[in-house]
């Protein structure tokens, strides 16, 4: 990992994969190849990479019950008074959340969960999880080779072979949304199965739910998912900027992107009334 300083860089870094916006509006965010960097609201940004292992890569951040977690190529760490300390995950880990009273983690060897004591296998060891999201009767989950899904209700699963991984999974009232490997849209279709959509030469790099909305982080801005009859399509929220990730605090949008730092942008009424950089 970079030592914890931007001396040595620029006074200002303007690449980043994921970000988390705490309760006192202070930044987390991951800056690919160069670990991760802390910024109070109105200071400047510094390293928070102690703790991390040499060379590790951060996939995504997550911030529970006001801790944060990175999930990284070499296990999942949580922070405590500015250190990185291991979970005792320590294969390839992609998410984090807690829910129905335990902590789940999507590893490169399965889904697990922790049960308060320990790690244990929940499903799909020997393969990859990428992502997984809970509703209250369901678990979606992102896999290598498609998506599954587990009903509380009935203890069963329903897999969906798709041939690809996916990376990201969201869901509105209506849909599962998720984004694939090859930066293609997947959608429910109401038909039982998944419907891969390419919108033109855009990449997608994950969704997010937002009620009631999901938003699609692009090569080519932000943006929300909707309908114009009974097709699909894509409405501009942040063009011209690639963003990577995204989160909020209360109205104002934190956008992850990776050529412009972090940005923010208010979102009453659905459209932007200001802009900042940081």
């Amino acid at each position: 990992m970079s030592p914890d300083s931007y001396k040595s860089w620029q006074s200002s870094p303007i690449h980043f994969s994921s970000v988390k916006v705490r309760s006192d509006r202070s930044l987390i965010a991951a800056s690919p190849g160069r670990g991760l960097y802390h910024k109070t609201e109105d200071g400047e940004w510094s390293g928070l990479s102690n703790g991390l292992p040499e060379g590790s890569t951060i996939n995504r951040l997550q911030l529970i019950g006001g801790k944060p977690y990175a999930c990284t190529s070499r296990g999942l760490y949580g922070l405590a008074n500015g250190q990185w300390l291991s979970t005792e995950v320590d294969s390839a880990c992609y998410q984090y959340k807690e829910e129905w009273g335990y902590g789940f983690a999507a590893t490169e060897n399965g889904l697990i969960y922790n049960d308060g004591k320990k790690w244990k296998k929940s499903a799909f060891e020997g393969s990859t999880v990428y992502d997984f999201l809970f509703s209250p009767q369901y678990l979606y989950v992102g896999l290598d080779q498609g998506i599954s899904m587990y009903d509380r209700l009935t203890d069963r699963w329903a897999g969906f072979e798709l041939g690809f991984g996916v990376t990201s999974i969201a869901a509105s009232k209506e849909y599962l949304v998720g984004a694939s490997e090859r930066g293609e849209l997947i959608v429910s279709n109401g038909s039982g199965g998944f419907d891969t959509i390419q919108f033109g030469d855009i990449f997608v790099f994950g969704v997010v739910s937002k009620h009631p909305n999901v938003y699609v982080c692009t090569d080519r801005g932000l943006y929300r998912i909707g309908r114009l009859g009974k097709q699909f399509t894509l409405f501009s929220v942040k063009p011209g900027v690639p963003v990577t990730d995204i989160d909020w605090h209360g109205s104002e949008l934190y956008m992850a992107t990776l050529s412009k730092g972090i940005q923010t942008m208010r979102t009453e009424s659905g459209c932007s009334s200001n802009e900042n950089n940081s």
